[in-house]
């Protein structure tokens, strides 16, 4: 037995969506954590308007304490992509509901405010909290909002890079 987590999210795609789409279908469905059924990787042209979405979802066995593997596997699949902006809120029975948020240094030079609470990494901001489209704080963000289970803290270190 346990308890079930949902994950949703979305990607919004800068260019290249034939390549993202070819390294979606790439992923498989052997693997648990991401696989090529979970997302929608829309039709055609006329689905979006300036940038496509890609969109994905699953339900998970408390993935909750998979966590650090599952943002490692998530951020694998955003290098190897031209995305501007990422986003995923994990849905968790027992410890609630919590928003992830990625934008790209890519394409935009954007920088943030002290108050929008975005850690800076070589190739993106990351926040933590529901945000806008942007990347921008809706809500003031409380420390009990910020992801705290496993030892999960961000930027992640990888151990086997060391």
């Amino acid at each position: 037995m346990g308890f079930q987590s949902i994950v949703h999210g979305r990607i919004v795609i800068e260019s290249n969506l034939d390549k993202v789409r070819e390294i979606i279908q790439n992923l498989g469905n052997d693997e648990w954590m991401f696989r090529t059924e979970m997302f929608g990787t829309g039709i055609s042209d006329q689905t979006y308007y300036e940038n496509p979405v890609i969109s994905f979802g699953a339900t998970y066995k408390q993935i909750e304490y998979y966590w650090v593997e599952f943002i490692q596997e998530f951020e694998n699949i955003l290098r190897q992509i031209d995305f501007d902006t990422a986003k995923i809120q994990l849905e968790t029975e027992i410890l609630g509901t919590y928003n992830f948020f990625w934008k790209s240094k890519k394409q935009d030079k954007t920088s943030y405010e002290k108050e929008a609470r975005m850690i800076e990494t070589e190739k993106w901001f990351f926040g933590f909290g529901n945000r806008d489209r942007w990347g921008l704080l809706e809500t003031d963000l409380l420390e009990e909002e910020i992801f705290a289970i496993d030892g999960f803290k961000y930027p992640i270190i990888d151990a086997r890079s060391q």
